[in-house]
């Protein structure tokens, strides 16, 4: 879904001829983003330079950070979350990729995922960079205002997105509980199989029954080149239609992942 979303801003931002070398954490989540990203990117015409895994548990990206410089790539796409991205984005910054240029073109970094949480980590070198987000409190819908003005009242400054995150699935397990008549898991899962629900914030959403996906709008958002304080580190470029992003339940990618049976743990 990031990939869809990103894919169009990609190339209005920085052309069809481009060279991508990934950064990925070693564990399921690197793995299908920069599968995803790749084959989105390659969809506009880049080229993919080179693909490196990275531990879950690194710290210190520098010795990952050198070859790119001698790779011929022209952009670095970093397939990092949390931690990770906080410190692989900061080595990139200090190794001075941004100011180099390369085949012609100002080198650029991409951070397919990110929250607000992780701009405030990375601080000034999130400047300028292109990722997607679950959701921002900047939002004008009536479900963001209400949930912000609340939680403004309650603890004086605006909710990340993990904050959202947390209320929403809260909200929704309980509907979903009182919905089903009961706390067993398979009951509780049942009552959110092609759940239809609008009004959190993220635009109308859908628990797919074949799969189990969520689906709902993404947010294209950019590092703030000079925000007016801690929470406007991030600003959305555009908000991306569900349609754009909804794939296929027997999309390749995802080859034999089949649901299996409901096992309610006891």
């Amino acid at each position: 879904m990031s990939a869809a979303a990103l894919a169009p801003v990609l190339q209005k931002l920085y052309g069809n001829e481009r060279s991508a070398y990934h950064l990925t954490a070693d564990y399921t989540w690197g793995w299908t983003q920069q599968e995803s990203i790749q084959a989105a990117t390659e969809a506009l015409g880049w080229k993919t330079v080179n693909n490196v895994l990275t531990p879950l548990a690194q710290t210190d990206f520098s010795s990952y950070i050198a070859p790119v410089l001698n790779s011929g790539a022209d952009v670095l796409v970093l397939n990092h979350y949390g931690g990770n991205m906080v410190n692989s984005l900061t080595n990139a910054v200090q190794f001075g990729l941004r100011e180099k240029q390369v085949n012609g073109k100002n080198f650029e970094i991409v951070v397919p995922l990110y929250s607000e949480l992780m701009a405030k980590g990375a601080g000034a070198n999130i400047k300028g960079i292109v990722g997607s987000q679950n959701w921002d409190w900047k939002l004008e819908d009536e479900g963001t205002k209400a949930f912000v003005k609340s939680f403004g009242t309650k603890y004086g400054f605006p909710p990340s997105q993990a904050a959202q995150t947390c209320y929403a699935q809260a909200m929704l397990y309980a509907d979903a509980v009182e919905r089903a008549g009961s706390f067993n898991p398979c009951a509780v899962a049942e009552a959110l199989e092609g759940f239809e629900f609008d009004g959190l914030g993220n635009g109308k959403t859908l628990y797919r029954a074949d799969d189990h996906q969520c689906f709902k709008d993404v947010l294209v958002v950019r590092g703030a080149e000079n925000p007016q304080d801690e929470f406007h580190l991030v600003e959305i470029v555009e908000v991306t239609p569900v349609g754009q992003v909804t794939y296929a339940p027997d999309h390749p990618m995802f080859a034999g992942g089949e649901l299996g049976q409901c096992n309610p743990g006891a």
